[in-house]
């Protein structure tokens, strides 16, 4: 029986050189319609590291785009797809510069071996955030052409001023070192420790329009307890998840340096984007749309970031053992990419492409979107997608360290959830009533004017009646 087996299995096994599958060869060539291969093959791509970081956002962009189609539930849907189309962007860019092999075990360079591990990631913050800004003005040229002689012709904003041109060039420079300095990050830190930490926007935002106003450039917020509360309790939080994944991680002193590194450059990022949103009140809004964004500050953030790309940085993980040195530039590695690596280098050209177009999709949803709105799903996003990666751990590409850190860190996720939320929340409370009181003060302006100008006119009638009566007299 043992042997009738055996013998089965090795007709089903075909000629010479075939495998055994579904579609294996049967009779001397012959093969069935399913080829189970390529299920096997498809089901290893989504159960691989590599697509498992981008499921949540997929699943978002297709629950959102399928709750759009209803009306009763566009906007919720508009949100669900603005965190798919969010955290697709941070996924991938955190998987490019941190979790991307770039070359693999094994790579022979002049006949010697340069490593005998997988070289992750790509740490060129600064180099592909000017790479995306050249590759955005490229594509806005291709979509302005494409649309010239159509009736959805782009018709950029005429700047007719000395102070609009010194605020563009203001915004696109604090603007890419925003981007810039957060992608750096992403070269040093893991992308849920880069999410957390900037969802800590709305305490940096306060701060510094706080500090603009002590020297008068800015109107003083108020303080309220209660919201300066939770922004410092969603601020710890962020410092335990951190404090909690470097010091889990078990790495080696030079990486958990190099992490400490990533968190400040995440810092120095979130104060950045604080700035800008600071600047955009002392400046005035341009109302800059977002291929006027694109037309007028990409060539100024891209010469604004060519000299960062030549500063010599420390290099994380086994980047020095392949570029024989501890240093190197943003512009060094990615040369040496481009010639050693050119696959990872396309995956950069990509990068500026869906850059363009996230910007698109981005600012289609935002100005159909209240303004309160679009704050807290922005903010909400990046604390919700490390939750979900947490809460489904088929999904997590890196196990979480051990107890007590994995208590930490799932004590810190909802504690900065809940306490950012709920900020967020007073927040749109606030300028709900806001929106409320100035209705009904222009209500009340409206009704005192009416009887004001009745009683005149009862006023000139009573006049004419005197004036007919001592008019009778006389």
């Amino acid at each position: 029986m043992g042997s009738d087996n055996s013998t089965m299995a090795e007709s089903l096994m075909g000629q010479k050189g075939s495998s055994y599958t579904m579609a294996g060869n049967l009779h001397h060539g012959a093969s069935v319609a399913l080829d189970t291969a390529h299920t096997n093959s498809m089901i290893d791509l989504v159960e691989s590291d590599t697509c498992k970081p981008f499921i949540i956002p997929i699943v978002g962009l297709l629950v959102g785009a399928a709750m759009m189609q209803a009306p009763k539930a566009a906007t919720v849907g508009k949100l669900v797809l603005y965190f798919g189309a969010q955290s697709f962007m941070n996924i991938f860019m955190g998987w490019i510069f941190r979790t991307h092999v770039t070359l693999p075990a094994g790579t022979m360079m002049n006949g010697v071996v340069v490593i005998d591990k997988d070289l992750h990631g790509c740490p060129v913050g600064f180099a592909l955030t000017a790479m995306q800004q050249f590759i955005s003005f490229f594509c806005f040229i291709i979509l302005y052409l494409a649309l010239y002689a159509t009736p959805h012709k782009i018709v950029p904003k005429k700047i007719s001023s000395l102070k609009e041109v010194i605020s563009i060039i203001i915004f696109g420079c604090v603007f890419a070192m925003n981007i810039a300095l957060n992608n750096f990050s992403l070269g040093y830190v893991s992308i849920a420790v880069n999410l957390i930490i900037r969802s800590c926007l709305p305490l940096t935002t306060f701060l510094s329009q706080q500090g603009l106003a002590f020297f008068k450039l800015y109107p003083f917020k108020p303080c309220k307890f209660l919201e300066i509360m939770l922004m410092v309790a969603g601020v710890f939080c962020a410092c335990a998840f951190t404090v909690a994944k470097i010091m889990g991680s078990g790495g080696k002193n030079h990486e958990g340096s190099n992490q400490v590194l990533g968190c400040i450059m995440c810092i120095a990022s979130l104060l950045c984007g604080s700035v800008n949103l600071a600047l955009a009140g002392v400046l005035g809004e341009m109302k800059l749309t977002v291929y006027d964004t694109v037309a007028y500050m990409s060539v100024p953030a891209f010469i604004f970031l060519l000299p960062f790309c030549l500063m010599p940085k420390p290099v994380p993980g086994l980047w020095p053992q392949v570029l024989n040195t501890t240093t190197a530039s943003d512009f060094t590695i990615l040369m040496w990419t481009a010639k050693n690596a050119p696959s990872t280098f396309e995956l950069f050209v990509l990068s500026g492409i869906f850059s363009f177009i996230y910007n698109i999709i981005q600012f289609t949803i935002v100005h159909t979107l209240s303004p309160s709105a679009t704050a807290f799903g922005g903010n909400f996003n990046k604390a919700a997608l490390v939750f979900l990666t947490l809460l489904l751990p088929f999904l997590q590409v890196h196990a979480l360290p051990p107890f007590p850190y994995n208590l930490v860190i799932w004590l810190a996720v909802l504690g900065n959830v809940a306490a950012f939320s709920f900020y967020s929340y007073l927040q749109i409370l606030a300028k709900q009533a806001l929106k409320e009181k100035e209705q009904k003060e222009a209500m009340l302006d409206k009704r005192e004017m009416v009887p004001v100008q009745y009683q005149g006119s009862d006023d000139d009638e009573d006049d004419d009646d005197d004036d007919e009566e001592e008019g009778g007299c006389c």
